[in-house]
């Protein structure tokens, strides 16, 4: 399944390249979005189903839920960010584990509110290159009016991985 996925991927990435467009998911946190995309969205889920646990839960982790058949880590990416806690989550996203599929096969982001997907023209994103990031994430950029981050998702999997 990794195999497929990380072809998948690379199948998008070159289609942008060449279409200029790409299929994306916004996850909505608590105080900004997430651009992902789409290809490593699996699946949003309702938060009913999540066990949430009291260790860790600064560092990140806040919960654990049942996803077929497999127990997987629920994240809130602003405490990994080292930024405020968010309030409690409304949805969540299930995430396919990227760049450590091996270790972290999928693991899920709390969200607020339903993600959207859209197809985004390259040029339609401003890199916003001296715009700080936090320690998970790797550009913010312009979309639409709204600044939106670009995560580093191999720092957020070594993270999660190393909280477990």
């Amino acid at each position: 399944m990794a195999q497929a996925q990380l072809g998948t991927l690379s199948q998008t990435t070159l289609l942008s390249a060449t279409t200029g467009k790409l299929d994306v998911c916004l996850l909505p946190l608590w105080q900004k979005k997430l651009l992902l995309p789409a290809s490593t969205v699996l699946e949003v889920v309702s938060v009913e189903g999540m066990r949430h646990i009291k260790k860790g839960k600064k560092l990140g982790i806040i919960g654990h839920i049942q996803w077929e058949d497999k127990q997987i880590p629920v994240i809130a990416f602003e405490s990994l960010n080292g930024d405020t806690p968010p309030p409690e989550p409304q949805k969540l996203a299930i995430l396919f584990g990227v760049g450590l599929a091996d270790k972290l096969p999928q693991y899920a982001i709390a969200l607020q509110s339903e993600p959207v997907m859209v197809k985004v023209k390259i040029a339609e994103l401003e890199d916003l290159e001296k715009a700080p990031v936090g320690a998970m994430e790797y550009l913010q950029v312009r979309y639409q009016d709204s600044l939106v981050v670009i995560p580093d998702l191999d720092a957020v999997e070594a993270k999660v991985i190393s909280l477990l």
